[in-house]
């Protein structure tokens, strides 16, 4: 039986099934043309060699790692440039998995642990992106254009040992799911801070700075906070950050200096990604000694802001991973999360479930009533609300425990001002959204709820910059299509002449995620009302019924009239129904 040591890529089409159900012929003849013009001569460039394909994916024998990641690099790129037209849920989206090892040889085909290895690979990478081991990292470092980023060493389906793992990147690719491996919380480590003061006896100002920063993050519950002790064991060492995380069992790390120099203070911080070693941000204060304490809040804010939003995925990505039976009231809580932030229609059962289950394990836990008035939110904006006054009222009721438990719940404040918003109280809600935002000013919820409540109250300009908040702080949320829908429509309300276009692109984007309510799909009718062109009205309204069959002009007059009475859209219901829309009576949007 013919072995050898050789490199093997594995390449799989992300969403093939869901593609080939939206447009079979049209799935078929773009990956035909993908595969002649982009995937086939990357491969010919590298010399590698199609061992077999399957219907959504392919399995290639290169002659050296370089090459080989070369190729993936190459086919990536061109693929993200030639897609990006499309709509983001119709573009073709590769994972790419490269592993070296020895195989054996059976006439065409290619066998062994080396394959399968390789498999896993291509389902730890990112949509659009490339996983490597080490074996093959070990042979490229240095040798190709592009970074890298270890992710640790990962357990995988029917693979006895770890796989030790690294993440290629590439441009427009978001980061790995996978975390380090021992990292069982979101957790972040804060070093001691260098003492650059003129005399050393300033250590004790210095030290009580970080001790003060670790005890405001250690109230955040949902962050895992090392200890001073472990963190102040590296005083006067070395600091090779990436190492001191592994020991630490770390995602994040926080270093900075100090430097005392009459009654003046200048500290700098930084907050590192351990994966990558990469800044997410640095900073610099120069203040008078007499703000010291006021500095110190704001370093705090700031490391929050910092990490929140990664932080929330990472969060649900570990409860996804865990087995449901381990489950405590903290994963619970954020596998209830991640089932509600699906989006999808039987979701919200599911989520309702966790929760409770959490609240089971930990009574006096305010996150799980928090997120059960998300729910109860969701379940009305999407239309999924079987009575929306009782909804409302239990979400409240669900958002007031969450508070009486836990009055710096920042989730809890966003979420009363919201069901608060939407049950007609806008002006309840405002004075709600602005506590908690005093409380936390880098949470994107909490703007996206002083938006909504503004955009109630006709209050244009502070909708605008409560939505342009949110997407500045969140850029990555999986509330963007609100997000970006409550900016349009806020333009829209304003309603300078220059509003109008940048409206109108905002709610595209709005209208073009895969899970999106119906708001900017009518917001487009409108402004093509306005504009006078009576054929994008229909297209829109055509849009907004093919993804929302069940909706008629009654549900929206209950579910957006508040937002256009009064506006310049004030007669909007009738015209739209002229358009095609069907008048119909209330009920479930998604059944």
């Amino acid at each position: 039986m013919e072995r050898r040591l050789t490199t093997i890529m594995a390449a799989d089409l992300v969403g093939y099934s869901r593609l080939m159900a939206a447009d079979e012929e049209g799935t078929i003849s773009r990956l035909r043309n993908a595969r002649t013009y982009v995937i086939d001569p990357a491969i010919l460039e590298g010399g590698g060699r199609i061992v077999k394909t399957m219907g959504d994916g392919l399995l290639v024998d290169f002659p050296s790692p370089v090459l080989a990641v070369r190729a993936a690099l190459l086919m990536q790129r061109n693929l993200i440039s030639r897609e990006s037209p499309q709509r983001e849920d119709r573009r073709l989206r590769f994972r790419i998995g490269i592993h070296l090892g020895d195989v054996v040889i059976d006439g065409e085909d290619i066998l062994g642990d080396c394959v399968n290895v390789t498999a896993r690979l291509e389902t730890i990478a990112p949509i659009g992106g490339i996983c490597i081991s080490r074996a093959i990292y070990d042979h490229v470092e240095g040798k190709i254009e592009a970074g890298m980023t270890w992710l640790g060493p990962q357990s995988v389906k029917n693979i006895p040992e770890p796989i030790d793992v690294w993440q290629v990147e590439v441009e427009g690719t978001a980061p790995s799911p996978v975390r380090l491996s021992g990292q069982e919380r979101a957790s972040i480590a804060v070093l001691p801070f260098q003492n650059f003061s003129a005399t050393p006896d300033q250590d004790f100002f210095v030290d009580g700075l970080v001790e003060d920063v670790i005890t405001e993050l250690s109230r955040f519950r949902w962050l895992f906070v090392i200890a001073r002790n472990s963190t102040f064991a590296y005083k006067g060492t070395a600091k090779d950050v990436r190492k001191i995380a592994r020991e630490l069992g770390v995602r994040y790390v926080v270093e900075g200096s100090v430097r005392r120099s009459g009654d003046r203070l200048r500290i700098t911080v930084q907050l590192i990604d351990a994966l990558s070693g990469a800044h997410i941000w640095a900073e610099r204060w120069d203040r008078p000694i007499a703000d010291f304490f006021d500095v110190q809040d704001e370093i705090t804010r700031r490391i929050i802001a910092g990490i929140e939003p990664e932080l929330g995925a990472h969060e649900r990505g570990l409860a996804l991973a865990k087995s449901t039976d381990n489950l405590t009231a903290w994963e619970l809580c954020h596998r209830g999360f991640a089932e509600l932030l699906s989006f999808e229609a039987g979701s919200q059962a599911t989520a309702e479930k966790f929760l409770r289950q959490a609240l089971e394990h930990d009574p006096n836990f305010a996150l799980p009533y928090a997120y059960l008035a998300r729910q109860r939110y969701a379940l009305v904006l999407w239309g999924r609300a079987a009575d929306v006054p009782v909804a409302v009222k239990e979400g409240l009721s669900f958002a007031t425990k969450a508070l009486e438990i836990d009055r710096r719940s920042d989730i809890a404040y966003a979420m009363m001002s919201l069901l608060l918003t939407v049950d007609g109280r806008a002006a309840e809600a405002m004075p709600v959204v602005e506590q908690g935002l005093a409380l936390n000013p880098n949470y994107a919820f909490l703007h996206f709820a002083h938006g909504m409540a503004a955009v109630r109250l006709r209050e244009a300009d502070t909708t605008i910059r409560a939505a342009q908040s949110a997407i500045d702080l969140s850029p990555h949320d999986p509330s963007m299509f609100a997000f970006k829908t409550l900016l349009g429509i806020g333009l829209m309300l304003r309603g300078e002449p220059d509003d109008l276009s940048t409206a109108r692109m905002h709610l595209r984007e709005g209208a073009s995620f895969e899970r999106t309510t119906h708001y900017p799909f009518i917001g487009l009718a409108l402004l093509a009302l306005r504009a006078g062109n009576t054929e994008e009205v229909g297209t829109w309204i055509s849009a907004a019924l093919k993804k929302f069959p069940n909706l008629n002009a009654e549900y929206v007059r209950e579910a957006a009239h508040p937002f256009y009475e009064g506006s310049p859209y004030c007669d909007y219901l009738d015209r739209l129904i002229e358009q095609g829309l069907p008048p119909g009576e209330k009920h479930l949007i998604e059944e």
